[in-house]
């Protein structure tokens, strides 16, 4: 009877401890699986946050959420029976069919719509990156979100506040024209000014009107017939929209003026320019592979006395620099003159002198931080702010992407 007791208790603690063994090899399976899900959704994640920088800190309309056919699919299947798109998934091989990928992971942006939970509204320099992971069995998943957005590179986030700005003085011998729809002030310089020019004239949104009365595109219309009133010209001087020898803009460093505009200073500005390909350092502007055209973003220029952006060095003598959706900003790091009759959508700083001698015309900003800033030519200045009421989105920038602090979710 003893015997038997015992035997029966060993027999027990036998199953009793393989029941133990059953349960923790279970666990460990269970958090393995978990674990590839999480790394898998992470690998998702970190090749979207790629692709958004990549793409100058720009939301890919194109990469957006699957259908839930698409999803269902592959949480039956791990395979890509119904495939999303290979730019936004994770494969490996299937260990039972070599030849057949099966997807792990994927990621998509939502930047409209109830999916995007930043409140991106349709900016296509922010929204929501979602990506999904599965362990190698399908049997686990995990989903992981944050919010993108991007380095700010404008001091208040909305970059300059008046057509043109300049430390020093302004010599005007051509017919310029400043159109300002927005704000109220054309000219804002350290130093005094002198027109000469004709038909010189800086132009306000007319009285007793505000921004809302216009649509985006009249207020940036490049005709001052259309919605604007004359206020300073050559016979009756500068007006009201001119602000002359401000001794607090003439005693700025350098790199206090600089400061002024741009969040980042010259060194970060020139290295965020060198992640993307755009400084030319020394170059000439534009490359010379773009025929003339500069499509968006940040260009540094340095190193060289002076560049002449003109029809001889395939500059804007009709070239077109920017957009009104992807507009640029480009630093000269020297003297600037611009000859031709290209377009140029953005801010355009220049640290040395500033010569005008053909007629450009610039939907922005044009800030000179040092001069003389002179012009026989007649430049065409239309300030179109960022941001604001159909102003400029911010320029992509290659790697400027980041994740917003506490917008991090796994589940």
């Amino acid at each position: 009877m003893t015997a038997l007791i015992l035997l029966i208790a060993v027999s027990l603690l036998a199953l009793f401890s393989a029941r133990i063994v059953i349960n923790e090899t279970q666990v460990a399976a269970s958090d393995y699986r978990t674990s590839q899900a999480v790394e898998t959704a992470m690998a998702a994640f970190d090749r979207g946050l790629a692709q958004f920088n990549a793409d100058g800190g720009r939301i890919d309309v194109a990469l957006t959420a699957p259908t839930q056919a698409q999803l269902d699919a592959l949480v039956a299947s791990c395979t890509t029976a119904t495939p999303v798109t290979d730019a936004q998934e994770i494969f490996l091989p299937d260990p039972t069919d070599p030849t057949t990928p099966r997807t792990l992971g994927l990621y998509y942006f939502a930047n409209t719509g109830a999916n995007d939970r930043c409140g991106a509204g349709g900016d296509p320099a922010s929204g929501t990156i979602v990506s999904v992971g599965w362990s190698d069995d399908c049997e686990a998943q995990r989903t992981v979100s944050a919010c993108l957005g991007t380095v700010p590179i404008f001091r208040d986030g909305a970059g300059p506040k008046q057509p043109f700005v300049t430390g020093a003085s302004v010599g005007v011998t051509g017919n310029a024209s400043i159109i300002n729809r927005y704000t109220d002030i054309s000219v804002w310089a350290g130093d005094s000014a002198a027109v000469a020019g004709n038909s010189f004239g800086t132009y306000l949104r007319p009285s007793f009107t505000s921004i809302t009365d216009f649509t985006p595109a009249q207020l940036q219309d490049n005709d001052p017939a259309n919605n604007a009133q004359l206020v300073s010209n050559r016979n009756s001087g500068f007006g009201v929209d001119v602000v002359l020898g401000d001794v607090s803009l003439a005693n700025l460093t350098d790199d206090e003026f600089f400061g002024l505009f741009f969040l980042q200073d010259k060194q970060a500005m020139r290295d965020l320019a060198d992640a993307g390909g755009n400084r030319l350092d020394p170059g000439t502007f534009p490359p010379a592979n773009t025929a003339g055209n500069v499509t968006s973003g940040l260009y540094w220029v340095g190193n060289a006395a002076d560049l002449d952006v003109s029809a001889t060095n395939t500059g804007v003598n009709g070239g077109v620099f920017g957009s009104l959706q992807e507009p640029v900003v480009i630093i000269i790091n020297g003297d600037l003159s611009i000859a031709g009759n290209g377009e140029l959508y953005g801010v355009l700083y220049v640290t040395g002198e500033l010569k005008i001698t053909g007629t450009p015309t610039v939907y922005g900003t044009v800030v000179s931080e040092n001069g003389p800033n002179t012009g026989a030519g007649t430049l065409n200045l239309v300030y179109v702010p960022f941001g604001g009421y159909g102003g400029l989105p911010p320029p992509p920038i290659v790697d400027s992407g980041v994740v917003i602090p506490g917008s991090w979710r796994d589940w």
